[in-house]
């Protein structure tokens, strides 16, 4: 236990300030009446512990069976079930609290308190400035005797302090409550030497739940320092990812360019050095379907005009690169050829016709198709 650097201010039950001490390194330096100004911090600006002292017959005080183990809000629910058999007073309106768990204790300190006193002593004290950090029932400023009570006068109503039992009681009431029990009496320097123990650890906390001291939010640089790595690190990895995916479209373009060139070299010699050889490609195939058709086109009108016309017979044909059409055909006879011709007119095509020649009995004309 080290010594601790504590404001005590000494409140009665409307929540008026009685009086207040101050403690420096668990020695009372400084102390006033109510009316008198309380310094807020030592002169080594060191921010004290600030506890509130509240009177010993505004809080029931009793040590209780409560299950080891357990989580503060579990302690206090426990706490609540066993306080309902000893307080005098429905626990609807009460303000209940644990004090903590001692090794080898059964028992742990449990404060009755109404509700509405504990958020006046809260209210005042804010009002005043000041934000308690320890609430504490008087008589806990005793130290617990070994044996017997312990007894301090300092206002109309003595402190008693036992080591299972802590209240303010008049002195009349006290010797029915103490029975033979040994009585300590304690003077102001007794009592004083045992305040920062008391501050030190107390044997409860009144400020605890639903009163619990709010803390500050404040800005944790060094969480916003690795919050703004981390930003940065993922901002870094999402560029890298983007450049990574852009970097990839590029090089497949290029491979797609290079399969293209090499295509379009093999259907056009000539077009894969090409600035475009899309565009070359295009222009070969119009240079090869000539006059604006292709081969589709013009033998697509020289087999209708065959087949129109009786005894006439296809033997060869070439598309030429010039996209022209060569045909073979033959027929019974200069009619049957003539008329095949004039089909081909009639498709919307120009025919040249070579000299006729004879084969295996028939009539034979080479037939030169072209597009109008």
């Amino acid at each position: 236990m080290s010594a601790i650097d504590a404001l005590l201010i000494f409140l009665d039950a409307a929540g008026d300030r009685e009086g207040w001490l101050r403690l420096s390194d668990g020695q009372v330096v400084a102390r006033g009446a109510a009316e008198d100004v309380i310094p807020l911090v030592t002169e080594d600006a060191r921010a004290p512990l600030i506890a509130a002292i509240v009177p010993g017959d505004s809080v029931a005080m009793h040590w209780l069976e409560v299950p080891a183990g357990l989580a503060p809000l579990q302690a206090v629910a426990a706490a609540r079930i066993a306080a309902a058999d000893v307080s005098a007073q429905p626990l609807a309106d009460m303000h209940v609290s644990v004090g903590p768990e001692l090794p080898d204790e059964p028992v742990r300190a449990v404060g009755i308190v109404p509700a509405l006193p504990m958020a006046g002593w809260i209210g005042r004290l804010q009002a005043d400035g000041f934000d308690p950090d320890l609430i504490l029932p008087e008589p806990l400023l005793i130290a617990a005797p070994d044996e017997g009570y312990a007894r301090f006068d300092r206002g109309a109503v003595p402190l008693w302090r036992g080591r299972s039992d802590a209240f303010a009681i008049e002195p009349e009431l006290a010797a029915l409550v103490l029975g033979d029990a040994p009585v300590t009496a304690l003077d102001r320097a007794g009592f004083e030497d045992g305040l920062d123990a008391a501050i030190t650890e107390p044997a409860i906390n009144l400020r605890q739940g639903p009163f619990a001291k709010r803390k500050r939010w404040k800005i944790e640089w060094p969480v916003v320092r690795r919050l703004a790595a981390l930003a940065l690190g993922i901002l870094v990895l999402t560029l890298a990812i983007q450049i990574a995916a852009i970097l990839r479209y590029s090089s497949a373009a290029d491979g797609l360019e290079a399969e293209l060139a090499m295509v379009a070299e093999q259907a056009a010699p000539g077009a894969g050095t090409a600035s475009d050889p899309g565009i070359a490609i295009t222009r070969r195939l119009a240079d090869l379907r000539g006059a604006g058709l292709g081969y589709g086109a013009l033998s697509g009108i020289l087999f209708d005009a065959i087949r129109a016309t009786p005894n006439a017979e296809l033997q060869s044909l070439v598309f030429d690169r010039d996209g022209s059409l060569r045909a073979a055909v033959q027929g019974d006879g200069d009619a049957t050829l003539a008329a095949v011709q004039d089909g081909i007119r009639a498709g919307g095509l120009t025919v040249e016709a070579g000299a006729p020649r004879s084969g295996g009995g028939r009539q034979i004309v080479d037939l030169t198709v072209r597009g109008s």
